[in-house]
């Protein structure tokens, strides 16, 4: 298999797995965690380096997550057979202010705004795997959400 489809699978199965609703941060979506977040800090996106295992603007509430995905994207590396030390850069970038697109009638308005995760990971002399997923997602409330039975201690 090529090396650029392995930074893909790397990037796809990173991505995949941080846009699900499983990606919970004491018990609620992280990534609504993440809108509220930017909104505090009047930004527009949010970029999160994997292999720094930081995010910017920084912020110690998302330590967990930022451990989790760190080490999900040494998991990928080894299950592409892709050496992790090869990697020089695996970046999520998160737009909460994208280019408009026309909201499917399934889609219900109170699944919140529009948004879009790319992941990007790069190997010294190769093409970059990248990988977008366009969703909705409102900021966080906890009064009006409901905490998940199954979070972490993390």
């Amino acid at each position: 298999m090529p090396r650029r489809v392995r930074l893909k699978n790397i990037a796809s199965g990173s991505c995949g797995s941080f846009v699900s609703r499983n990606n919970d941060l004491e018990g609620y979506w992280a990534i609504g965690k993440l809108r509220s977040f930017a909104e505090q800090h009047h930004r527009k996106t949010l970029s999160v380096d994997l292999l720094a295992r930081s995010m910017h603007p920084s912020s110690s509430e998302f330590s967990a997550v930022l451990a989790r995905y760190g080490g999900l994207l040494e998991k990928l590396a080894e299950f592409s057979r892709f050496p992790v030390e090869k990697i020089t850069a695996a970046c999520i970038t998160i737009d909460f202010a994208p280019e408009p697109w026309p909201r499917p009638r399934y889609v219900d308005p109170e699944c919140g705004d529009q948004f879009v995760l790319t992941v990007t990971v790069t190997a010294e002399g190769r093409a970059a795997g990248i990988v977008r997923h366009p969703s909705y997602c409102r900021p966080h409330d906890s009064s009006k959400e409901r905490q998940s039975t199954r979070r972490s201690s993390c």
